[in-house]
């Protein structure tokens, strides 16, 4: 156990000296950050090869798990460090140090965190060497697969923010609204889960098993974590104080957790019900009717004055979907009109619901916008009346007429060409299609209208609701509950509501 712990400190040490030639090559400290996981993995490896490894489940377990973290850790430093420069950390280290920083920072950084990780992977030891796990090592593995993926979630909600952010946003939804390093937590969590297995699997470890995990607390918190990340950010970014008031540092409100999770759950299951209804009308289309054409034609009001239409239809085709949209308003105030609203569509998607071209004109008041769009091999390509953007990744455009909208996490604006991050809520309780409908006389006219059979069928029929928010989008979807769109409601700026009514 001495000589293989030894072994993998003198390797670590070694890989530290690389890590810290090659920053002194390109005059960058931040290569330490890449190296960090790195180092954890060099040791497990050195561990694995020196010391009689056990062949259960867990220890396969464990060493998979390290490699995941590790490797995906340190991709996702190294790309985010590309062109970046150095890190304002490390460059605050470089001005106390001064001229010598480069030469010196072997002592002051690459070699205390090399040594530093070899004592917080010496908490794979048993692990990787027990003959038999407990049970409740296998919680420890739970809980370090959760943290690695909280980690890996916080990293992609923070990557897709970064590329549309103002200059003065701060992150404050998904996991960053629960606490503003959820990172950090996640890694928290994930040696967390690695101690648990220590303390579950060897009696010789006892307390020293807390001592790496003291260790990562410390890190995480005081020394090159939330402490050091968060000085002196207010000077250069006044708006973060505020975040600050309202969100913890670190370890997230469990009340706050509690209530993401109740409705992370009940907008799963609700999914699950849709994507069910669609299977079961065997149907591909990623829109629940089981035909190849479908057509929305929606009575638009503003408040309890009728001022358009709105319709849609969807067609699918052996590449993907085909939808065009047209949609006409007229506003008026005692007869005087006020707001002219027209706009028409055309959309194509891949087979993935991922956009592959549109073209879209719009007038508003009598001025005229118009959009370009055309999927590429660099991405998405955007052209607007003023200005022309590339946009990477796969998008969706406001497809209200398709379930896959409540999965995602930004929308094309079809109009301006704008991609809005959105927050999708719900869903909410059911409600039944008439309540939507509005009540005395002229419910009662659309009952005499409709007759009684009518009536009685879209009164059993339930809506799920679903919120959209975005900048200053405030909506809510209803859904039947075989996944077809019926109702939009959003509230505009000015107080009033809109409001879209299906046609039978």
């Amino acid at each position: 156990m001495i000589w293989a712990g030894g072994l993998a400190a003198l390797f670590v040490t070694a890989q530290s000296l690389l890590a810290w030639r090659l920053s002194w090559h390109y005059r960058c400290a931040s290569i330490a950050d890449s190296f960090w996981p790195l180092h954890h993995l060099l040791c497990a490896v050195v561990l694995g090869l020196s010391l009689p490894i056990s062949s259960s489940i867990g220890a396969g377990l464990t060493l998979g798990l390290i490699s995941v973290w590790a490797l995906r850790l340190a991709t996702h430093i190294a790309v985010r460090q590309a062109g970046a420069g150095e890190d304002r950390r490390y460059r605050a280290v470089r001005e106390q140090t001064g001229i010598n920083f480069d030469r010196d920072s072997v002592w002051l950084i690459f070699i205390p965190q090399a040594l530093m990780a070899w004592l917080i992977s010496l908490l794979l030891v048993p692990a990787l060497t027990a003959a038999a796990w407990h049970w409740s090592a296998y919680i420890g593995v739970l809980i370090g697969l959760v943290g690695l993926s909280w980690e890996v979630i916080a990293d992609l909600q923070l990557t897709a923010f970064l590329k549309h952010r103002g200059s003065h946003e701060v992150m404050r939804s998904g996991l960053w609204a629960l606490c503003r390093h959820p990172n950090y937590f996640g890694e928290w969590l994930f040696w967390l889960g690695q101690t648990l297995i220590a303390l579950s699997l060897t009696d010789n470890w006892g307390l020293l098993a807390l001592v790496p995990m003291a260790l990562v607390t410390f890190l995480l918190l005081r020394f090159t974590g939330v402490a050091r990340t968060e000085d002196g950010i207010t000077e250069h970014r006044p708006e973060y104080a505020a975040y600050q008031q309202h969100t913890p540092a670190f370890f997230p409100n469990p009340t706050a957790l509690f209530r993401v999770a109740r409705a992370s759950l009940a907008k799963v299951t609700s999914l699950s019900v849709i994507i069910f209804g669609l299977s079961v009308s065997n149907s591909e289309q990623v829109f629940a009717a089981p035909v190849q054409s479908q057509n929305w034609y929606f009575d638009v009001q503003i408040d309890d004055q009728t001022v358009g239409f709105h319709e849609f239809t969807a067609t699918r085709n052996d590449s993907g979907y085909e939808v065009v949209a047209n949609a006409k308003f007229r506003y008026t105030i005692f007869g005087v009109p006020v707001f002219s609203y027209r706009h028409q569509v055309s959309e194509r998607y891949d087979k993935d619901m991922c956009l592959q071209s549109i073209a879209s004109e719009t007038k508003i008041n009598g001025r005229t916008q118009t959009l370009q769009g055309t999927a590429n091999a660099e991405g998405f390509s955007l052209r607007t009346n003023s200005a022309q953007t590339l946009e990477q990744g796969c998008l969706l455009a406001f497809a209200y007429w398709s379930p896959a909208l409540l999965t995602q996490q930004r929308l094309l604006n079809g109009q301006s060409g704008e991609v809005i991050d959105i927050a999708i809520g719900g869903p909410l309780p059911a409600v039944s299609e008439s309540a939507k409908d509005g009540t005395g006389e002229a419910r009662e006219e659309d009952r005499r209208r409709k007759g009684p059979k009518e009536d009685a069928k879209i009164d059993k029929e339930s809506l799920q609701l679903y919120t959209l928010a975005g900048g200053e989008i405030d909506m809510t979807l209803g859904y039947s509950a075989a996944g077809n769109w019926r109702t939009l409601e959003s509230r505009l700026p000015n107080g009033r509501t809109l409001s879209y009514r299906l046609r039978p």
